[in-house]
């Protein structure tokens, strides 16, 4: 009777309707962004960037940086990220990875600005000589290496110091800690109208595109595709406008890597 029992009960397991394995959800691929401003500000800017390219796109995407730009340099060299909205990896060390550029941050050629406080007397590089000029890193492209060629151009030796980012050198110049300071254009507007600062600029570069948005070579090209879709699709998008403009963004462009030929030549001018 016992054995009957067992039979029966193991029966009636197997015609138990099949329970569905619990759904998982795909890992998010990591979305690097460099460190312009601090961490909460890139949150603010980007987080419901990514959420909207995740929900059109249909990838994953989760926002990812190291506290400071170095450590976000390294986190690009290991191969942390999947995707990268930077323009550090066009120096040369980044070179044998083999990147992928998918689009730019949309809106006019950024210029790097040397700017002082709109009360300086200084209004010329030359004038410089000696003085105090912050820069956000020795990494940020507009933001050392296209001054430090035009300061080297110029005859020009100054006392660097750095903001850690283009936040932190605008700081340092509101609080006329330094003399000067070295950022890119955009941001030196958008700082000066949100903290109600004037600066003046004594020097304006010629214009470079903006940071561009890169792939890892190991990522799909479907998914690629993908991801740049979704992204220059939300200039256009009537349920990203409000997005866009929390971001002060005119959305994303089409770029390829030859359109940073240039950042890679300026680079190369201060061995990097």
């Amino acid at each position: 009777m016992r054995l009957l029992t067992k039979l029966l009960v193991a029966v009636a397991v197997l015609l138990l309707p099949a329970t569905p394995a619990p759904t998982q959800q795909p890992q998010p691929l990591a979305f690097g962004v460099l460190n312009q401003q601090s961490p909460a500000l890139t949150a603010e800017r980007w987080n419901p960037i990514l959420h909207y390219a995740s929900t059109v796109s249909g990838v994953p995407l989760q926002l990812r940086m190291g506290r400071t730009v170095q450590d976000t340099n390294a986190m690009m060299s290991r191969g942390d990220f999947d995707f990268v909205f930077t323009n550090h990896n066009f120096q040369s060390e980044f070179d044998t990875i083999g990147f992928k550029v998918i689009a730019r941050w949309a809106g006019d050629p950024i210029h790097t600005v040397i700017a002082v406080p709109a009360d300086s007397p200084i209004r010329h590089l030359r004038e410089l000589e000696g003085k105090r000029v912050s820069f956000p890193s020795t990494d940020a492209f507009v933001g050392y290496a296209v001054p430090l060629v035009a300061l080297k151009r110029a005859g020009v030796r100054v006392e660097k110091m750095f903001g850690g980012n283009q936040e932190g050198t605008l700081a340092q110049l509101k609080a006329k800690r330094v003399e000067a300071a070295a950022v890119n254009s955009r941001f030196l507007t958008q700082y000066a109208e949100r903290e109600h600062v004037q600066f003046r600029e004594i020097y304006v570069s010629e214009g470079f595109p903006d940071l561009a948005v890169i792939a890892h070579p190991r990522v799909p090209a479907v998914t690629v595709e993908r991801v740049r879709r979704a992204l220059l699709g939300m200039s256009s998008a009537s349920n990203a406008a409000a997005i866009l403009t929390a971001a002060k963004s005119k959305g994303f462009e089409a770029a390829g890597d030859r359109d940073y030929d240039g950042v890679r030549r300026v680079y190369r001018l201060i061995g990097q």
